[in-house]
């Protein structure tokens, strides 16, 4: 989404798409023309796939609607999506392990093999569908046409990686009958220069001095270059994550489309709970009101409530991935927001002064980081190893190790970063606020210095694989 091809390409839609502006049923239709288009690029079974799961999710809705039953409208919801989820996500990856444990236990079966990828996008538009469904059975949204159904799951901006848009948000601006407009350009190109800053700049050099290198060969690496790439992963998610948002929220402004928010400099937390309410947003909104909220929430009393979240927690881990190290990151964040609930339960903070703030903000930072490792690790035996190496740290090597000044820049960075991302704030605002006529002349140097100083190559998204 970041080459030249895909930039010539969206220039030429871009130009044709505000043509058709007074006929908003050609651009819906160029839009899903368009979006079928850029799952097909990828993988022509992507696109069939979404194709038939879309039209799946439309019958559904006009049967809920139609015959008003909804709990058998939600049944059949959960059949179909862990359906998918599993005959194209679950069952691929885990296959050959499955295939061994039948052997071990001396069971002769062959399991079929499907020579298919993950569909671009599933975990995301299958969100968008409960989203539609469950709007229908609550009544917040009439059933959408056929077309408009399609164009909301496979809305091509977002599909890859979200955010997560709700269909009672996102359905009225693709029905309206009103011609589009886009009131300020500088804001989304504001948002793409430093989407392209996040993703060229920042991610790509974290990843390549830092991350990949130590990752791929942990063995080889010493406990502070673990513990430093640990502190350059945090960060190149977050730049890598919350980039791709910048740039698929710039592309949907500049069609004239509005997506939710999806992150509020996480970093600054202070709890785990303050974490999940700054980072990837959408999912955090949809976990607690698609999961958390009908477990019971937090009607059942306390031991209920904490036995909800870890269950939200760890369905969310098993959402990202299907090793069982995403199953441990869902369950550490699950255990870490229950002891967080008996904490503010049992010994309310009531004041928190700046020292306290810091020292909150550093044991959460920790905590994430520590969940981190995790998440990058291939599986389990490195994850582990990875904690053991980090574990045997002593203050004497850091007078001598080359990486010493490395690991107090990124704590320097940590400290300074609520700073950083208000200054951030004033600049973008400032910068939305130069007259169109001089805007090109900042925005051109901009980039300039970003690309000058960025790695070479592409930069890969993260979440794309989730």
């Amino acid at each position: 989404m970041l080459s030249l091809t895909f930039g010539y390409f969206f220039l030429l839609f871009f130009l044709l798409y505000w043509l058709l502006n007074p006929w908003h049923r050609l651009q819906n239709s160029l839009l899903l023309l368009v979006s079928y288009a850029f799952v097909s690029y990828f993988s022509l079974s992507s696109a069939l796939i979404l194709l038939t799961y879309s039209l799946l999710i439309y019958v559904l809705g006009r049967f809920i609607h139609t015959s008003n039953k909804t709990k058998t409208g939600y049944t059949l919801l959960t059949l179909l999506t862990i359906a998918f989820f599993i005959a194209f996500k679950y069952y691929p990856a885990s296959r050959e392990s499955l295939q061994l444990a039948l052997s071990q236990a001396n069971i002769q079966l062959d399991l079929p093999l499907m020579d298919i990828v993950v569909p671009l996008g599933l975990s995301f538009y299958i969100f968008h569908s409960v989203s539609y469904i469950v709007s229908i059975a609550k009544k917040e949204v009439q059933p959408a046409t056929g077309l408009n159904v399609l164009l909301y799951i496979s809305f091509f901006p977002n599909i890859v990686s979200g955010p997560i848009n709700r269909a009672s948000h996102f359905l009225p601006q693709i029905s309206t009958t009103q011609p589009r407009r886009l009131p300020n350009v500088q804001r989304p190109l504001c948002l793409l220069a430093l989407a392209i800053a996040k993703l060229f700049l920042c991610s790509a050099w974290l990843a390549d001095r830092f991350v990949t290198p130590v990752f791929d060969s942990p063995e080889n690496a010493t406990s502070l270059q673990l513990l430093v790439a640990v502190y350059a992963y945090a960060w190149q998610i977050y730049f890598n994550f919350s980039g791709y948002t910048d740039l698929v929220t710039a592309l949907a402004a500049l069609l004239g489309f509005s997506l939710p928010v999806n992150f509020n400099a996480p970093y600054r937390a202070q709890n785990l709970q303050a974490f999940w309410g700054r980072w990837h947003i959408s999912l955090s909104l949809f976990i607690r009101d698609y999961i958390y909220i009908p477990l019971g929430g937090n009607r059942r009393g306390l031991l209920r409530k904490n036995l909800n979240l870890l269950i939200a927690m760890v369905l969310s881990g098993i959402w990202h991935g299907t090793g069982v190290t995403f199953i441990i990151w869902g369950a550490l964040h699950g255990a870490g927001l229950v002891l967080l609930s008996y904490k503010n339960h049992f010994f309310p903070t009531h004041y928190c002064g700046p020292i306290r703030t810091l020292l909150s903000r550093l044991l959460t930072f920790h905590f994430i980081c520590f969940t981190w490792i995790f998440f990058r690790a291939t599986d389990l035996t490195t994850a582990w190893m990875i904690i053991t190496s980090i574990s045997k740290l002593s203050f004497s090597s850091l007078l001598t190790a080359t990486e010493t000044p490395y690991l107090v820049a990124f704590l320097i960075f940590f400290s300074m970063y609520p700073q950083l991302d208000s200054l951030k704030i004033k600049l973008g605002a400032l910068a939305c606020r130069i007259p169109w006529l001089w805007f090109p002349v900042p925005l051109a140097l901009f980039l300039t210095v970003v690309f000058f100083f960025s790695p070479a190559g592409l930069p890969g998204f993260i979440y794309a694989n989730f």
